[in-house]
């Protein structure tokens, strides 16, 4: 691929993880990031990292499920750095819960934050994006889309984000935007870290038994899913729309 024209571009759920990686590629591919969070300190520490090496970023708190907050932040972003041309919706979060004992609120909780999140940031950016004729929307999915034990909840707010991605890129095509969605496998986070804690071990024994399952022989990293958005979100992958890539190190299908 050449280098990328430099965009403005909005990372949801990128003061830690997966998030993070993929705001500090794409920073590295010159584009101007908006690190949108919860966390703000956590916000306030990547975009700093960025600008540290030479690039520009904007911390935002806010939470993905409040409509205004969303609203607000889309406005920011493209004040400070321009006309938004890339979105990734990444924020979300699993609480493993087997289902007869799940409450409402933690499936509200679950499914607000990754389908109402994906579809408030995205309806906020599509505006933008038509008047520039150009635009590039990732939504992160999980491997868990396809099914998984005490998740009903995450597995269900994950396929939901694959069927909203196909809906969008039907309806965005015509506007030269194109939208893809990436479902990670199994990438060392925190949420790998507390996943190790339920299971009684460390965080390296815990890798090392999900490791087992993963067919190339190791684990991922947030890298390895930011270099798949840097694909989708490139000038020349203008003719892949409605795709859901899964980077697991493993076949599925």
């Amino acid at each position: 691929m050449n280098a990328p024209t430099p965009r403005t571009a909005v990372v949801t759920g990128a003061a830690s993880g997966i998030g993070e990686g993929i705001a500090l590629h794409l920073a590295g591919l010159g584009h101007r990031v908006a690190v949108v969070d919860r966390d703000g300190e956590g916000a306030t520490r990547v975009a700093a990292d960025i600008e540290a090496v030479g690039g520009r970023a904007l911390a935002i708190t806010a939470d993905v499920s409040d409509e205004h907050q969303v609203e607000l932040a889309v406005a920011t972003a493209a004040t400070e750095l321009g006309e938004i041309g890339i979105l990734v919706n990444n924020a979300g979060f699993v609480r493993n819960v087997m289902l007869a004992d799940m409450a409402t609120a933690d499936w509200d909780d679950v499914v607000g934050t990754h389908q109402r999140g994906a579809f408030l940031f995205t309806r906020a950016v599509v505006a933008g994006m038509k008047r520039q004729g150009w635009g590039r929307i990732v939504n992160i999915s999980s491997i868990s889309a396809l099914g998984g034990l005490k998740r009903a909840s995450y597995v269900s707010a994950k396929a939901g984000i694959e069927g909203f991605t196909k809906a969008v890129a039907h309806e965005l095509a015509a506007d030269g935007i194109t939208a893809n969605a990436i479902g990670p496998g199994v990438v060392v986070t925190g949420m790998t870290a507390a996943g190790a804690k339920e299971a009684g071990r460390t965080l390296d024994e815990h890798v090392a038994v999900l490791g087992q399952g993963v067919a190339v022989g190791r684990v991922g990293t947030p890298y390895d899913i930011a270099r798949a958005v840097a694909f989708f979100t490139d000038d020349e992958a203008d003719f892949i729309t409605g795709q859901v890539l899964y980077v697991s190190g493993t076949p599925h299908g």
